[in-house]
């Protein structure tokens, strides 16, 4: 990422960080302007630790915040195949997924402004996922 950064001459502006989103991030209230998570809400956390999380991330965008994320969703071919493991949980090829129906992302945005939810494909697959952008209200 830094070295996208860097090419696209907005290095001074984008940091990047390593950390484990089960934990609270290290960054201090209403400190930031955006925050970007491709497939990182997917992984196989649970439904509690991603509403932990964003509620993380609203905690550190300042108000007209935006938060931009994609995820798989159960409309991707990958849903429910596999092993389940609860909570929307699939593992495919050793590699579990967490997909999300729409009301996950409709609950995840209450008290954020939801800007826009878009269906896009990625991946040989190919995978099927949303673009969810919601704002923190000024």
């Amino acid at each position: 990422m830094s070295e996208a950064a860097a090419a696209h001459g907005v290095a001074v502006r984008v940091a990047t960080e390593v950390h484990d989103v089960r934990e609270p991030l290290p960054l201090r209230d209403a400190s930031v302007d955006a925050v970007f998570a491709h497939m990182l809400l997917c992984m196989a956390l649970s439904t509690q630790e991603i509403h932990a999380l964003v509620a993380e991330v609203r905690r550190v965008l300042r108000p007209g915040g935006v938060f931009v994320y994609t995820v798989r969703h159960t409309g991707d071919a990958h849903y429910q195949a596999g092993t389940g493991h609860g909570d929307d949980i699939w593992e495919h090829g050793g590699f579990a997924v967490h997909f999300f129906p729409r009301e996950l992302v409709d609950a995840l945005a209450e008290g954020w402004t939801l800007d826009e939810v878009a269906a896009f494909e990625e991946g040989g697959l190919p995978r099927r996922l949303w673009r969810v952008t919601q704002t923190v209200p000024r």
